[in-house]
C-alpha cells in the first residue's frame, strides 16, 4: 500500500532578536483543525490526531474549549500520546467548518503535534504553546495548483484571549469578498476562530485546479479602545496542493498545514539542509521590510526579485547559508511525490 504524508513546510528560526525564550514546549496550546478539501465535500473520513509527549511526568487534558473534554491522563517521560479529535466536533451535516478549538493543556511543559488527515490527503504540524505566540505573522501559502476541485490556499487565526481584534490584509482576493491589499478587520473572544480561504478556479485548466496564493497576507492583533494588542495563533497552508514540476501524468496533492511563527522570532541567519533522498526542496524566503538586504550563499538578491517586494523563491539540492541585515522568514517546501526528480518511492515526504 502506498502511503501519502505531507507536504512538509518548515521555518527555520534563529533567536536572534526575541526577547523571550522561543520553544515548542508549553503549558497551554490552541489548535484548530484548520481546512482540508475533505471539508468542502461531506467530510467522510476526515481526521485529526494529536500528539503529545514530554522528557518528564505530568498530567494533560486535550479538550474543545469551552465544549467537551475529549481525553484526560497522564504521561511517563519519553511516552508519545495520541489523541484522536472527532470530525463530528468540527463538521456539520454539510461538512461545513465549525470554528471549534482544540486545547491542550498540562501541568508541565509539554511538546505537541497536530496531524490532520482524509484517506491519503494528510499534513501535520509542529505546534507553539501560548506563552511564545505573537502579535504579528505573515502568511506562508504556496503557489496554488491542485488535482481536486476546492484545494484553496488559507490563513487560519485563533485568539487566546477575548476582545481581540485582528486587522487582517490579504495578498490576493478571498471567498469572502475581501480584495487584494484591503484592510479587513474581526474581532474575536478567546477560543473562537477566524478563516480566510483564498479564491480558487471553479474549473480545471488541463487537468489542475488553480487559485490564488495567500502568501505574503499580513494577520495582526492590534489595540482597540482601552484594550491593548493582543497574542493570536495563526496558522496557514493549503486545502490541497502540488508542489514541484510533475511529468507523466502526476497529480499527486497533499493538504499543507503549518502554524506559523511570529515575526517577533524571525531571525538574520539560517542554514538549510537538503531532505533525505529527494533533494530537490524548494524555498521561500520572506522579508520583515522591504529595505532588506537579503544574502543566498553569499551572493546578494536583487530587490526586483522579491515578489511584491515581500518574498523571493528557489530551488535547490544543496545546503544553503541565508542572510540579510533585517528579519526575515525562511520556508522549505518538500516536493510532492514523483515531481522535481524525486522519484517514485513509496511515500510523499
Amino acid at each position: 500500500m502506498r502511503i501519502r504524508l505531507l507536504f512538509a513546510l518548515l521555518v527555520f528560526l534563529s533567536k536572534t532578536g526575541f526577547s523571550q525564550d522561543f520553544s515548542n514546549k508549553g503549558k497551554e496550546f490552541w489548535i484548530p483543525y484548520s481546512y482540508h478539501v475533505a471539508m468542502a465535500g461531506s467530510g467522510a473520513g476526515l481526521g485529526m490526531t494529536v500528539y503529545i509527549t514530554s522528557d518528564m511526568a505530568t498530567t494533560y487534558t486535550v479538550e474543545i474549549f469551552g465544549g467537551s473534554t475529549i481525553q484526560t491522563g497522564t504521561l511517563i517521560p519519553g511516552q508519545v500520546v495520541p489523541v484522536t479529535i472527532p470530525n463530528t466536533l468540527f463538521l456539520n451535516a454539510g461538512g461545513l467548518f465549525t470554528g471549534k478549538t482544540v486545547r491542550v493543556t498540562a501541568d508541565k511543559p509539554i511538546v505537541v503535534y497536530s496531524y490532520i488527515s482524509a484517506s491519503a490527503v494528510s499534513g501535520a504540524t509542529v505546534c507553539l504553546p501560548t506563552n511564545v505566540l505573537g502579535r504579528e505573522y505573515v502568511s506562508m501559502n504556496y503557489t496554488q495548483i491542485s488535482n481536486e476541485a476546492r484545494s484553496n490556499s488559507y490563513f487560519t487565526v485563533i485568539a487566546v484571549e477575548d476582545n481581540t481584534v485582528v486587522e487582517i490584509v490579504p495578498s490576493a482576493p478571498t471567498t469572502n469578498g475581501w480584495a487584494a491589499g484591503s484592510t479587513n478587520q474581526v474581532t474575536l473572544n478567546k477560543g473562537e476562530i477566524f478563516q480566510v480561504l483564498g479564491t480558487v478556479n471553479p474549473t480545471a485548466t488541463n487537468g489542475a485546479w488553480l487559485g490564488v496564493d495567500l502568501t505574503g497576507s499580513t494577520i495582526r492583533s492590534v489595540a482597540s479602545g482601552t484594550s491593548g494588542c493582543k497574542r493570536i495563533a495563526v496558522f496557514s497552508g493549503a486545502g490541497k496542493i502540488r508542489i514541484g514540476a510533475c511529468t507523466g501524468g502526476n497529480t499527486s496533492s497533499d493538504n499543507l498545514y503549518q502554524q506559523l511563527y511570529p515575526v517577533a522570532s524571525w531571525g538574520k541567519n539560517f542554514l538549510t539542509v537538503p531532505s533525505f533522498s529527494r533533494p530537490a526542496n524548494f524555498y521561500r524566503i520572506m522579508k520583515s521590510t522591504a529595505a532588506a538586504n537579503v544574502y543566498l550563499n553569499g551572493v546578494l538578491i536583487p530587490a526586483g526579485s522579491f515578489v511584491n517586494n515581500s518574498y523571493y523563491e528557489f530551488s535547490n539540492t544543496i545546503p544553503n547559508t541565508i542572510t540579510s541585515d533585517q528579519p526575515i522568514a525562511v520556508s522549505q517546501y518538500f516536493t510532492t511525490q514523483g515531481c522535481s526528480n524525486n522519484g517514485t518511492g513509496a511515500y510523499d515526504p
